[in-house]
């Protein structure tokens, strides 16, 4: 996964990011709020673990924001903090965060967390890409919808009831608007014109 850490404390972004960069992961370690704001901005972020406590932005403020941004792929949020009252982690877990490390971390604490926390990502996207298909599927229907059946031979149009309709009634009812009829160049020439030369043909001869 790709894991943001973002810490004020110079020890304990080292300690997260050896411990995380041991597991596998690739990791990004930022000294504050801004700078996690920044590259989450122009980053796709599986995990952000994030200090409660930072200036310029805390921890919260970044939960806040990831979760504003509902266009965005889906970033876990863990809270690292020595916060542990009711009032507290209410107050996390309405500001978007998933899930809570208290200081000092533990690492086999952290690779539990974090393996909760792939799962947790790899669901989500998969959501997502349903979402997706799901949506296209909608727009194909709704196309369909739209599309009329014509009779490749006599060119009457199938209504919603199933029955036919001549086409000039059908637009008659459904456009609400009446036909006119004219001769197309095309057909004059094919149709219109052989008929006329044959009637004067007859003439002549009779």
């Amino acid at each position: 996964m790709k894991i943001l850490i973002a810490d004020d404390d110079a020890v304990a972004r080292r300690v997260l990011e050896s411990a995380v960069g041991d597991m596998g992961h690739e990791v990004v370690v930022v000294n504050d709020g801004r700078e996690a704001w920044e590259h989450l901005r122009s980053n796709r972020v599986d995990v952000l673990i994030s200090d409660w406590v930072m200036p310029h932005i805390d921890g919260l403020e970044l939960s806040r924001r990831l979760r504003a941004r509902t266009d965005e792929p889906f970033t876990y949020v863990m809270l690292v903090t020595a916060r542990s009252a009711t009032d507290d982690v209410v107050r996390g877990i309405m500001a978007g965060a998933n899930d809570f490390l208290t200081k000092p971390c533990e690492r086999t604490e952290l690779r539990a967390r974090l393996h909760a926390a792939e799962r947790m990502v790899e669901l989500e996207r998969s959501m997502a890409g349903r979402l997706v298909e799901l949506e296209r599927a909608l727009d194909e229907v709704a196309t369909l919808k739209q599309l009329l059946p014509i009779c490749m031979y006599c060119k009457s149009i199938r209504n919603d009831q199933q029955a036919w309709d001549d086409i000039e009634e059908y637009l008659r009812r459904h456009a609400n608007a009446d036909c006119t009829h004219a001769i197309c160049p095309t057909c004059y020439e094919d149709r219109v014109q052989p008929m006329l030369d044959e009637l004067h043909e007859s003439k002549k001869t009779g």
